[in-house]
């Protein structure tokens, strides 16, 4: 199959496809011993991910 019929058929060719995923974050690497709060900036606003008294992640503005 030519490059000119994977267009038509709405297949993007290889050079155009989505990257991979990103490995899953393990909560153990992303709050070091002793942390239970990180900053995220996104769109230039602050978020913040903390661990809860429970062990459940709560992300709050």
């Amino acid at each position: 199959m030519n490059s000119l019929s994977t267009l038509k058929t709405g297949t993007p060719p290889a050079s155009h496809t989505e990257p991979a995923a990103a490995a899953p974050l393990n909560t153990k690497t992303l709050f070091p011993q002793g942390s239970r709060e990180r900053t995220i900036v996104h769109d230039n606003t602050e978020y913040r991910l903390r661990i809860t008294a429970q062990g459940k992640l709560i992300l709050t503005k």
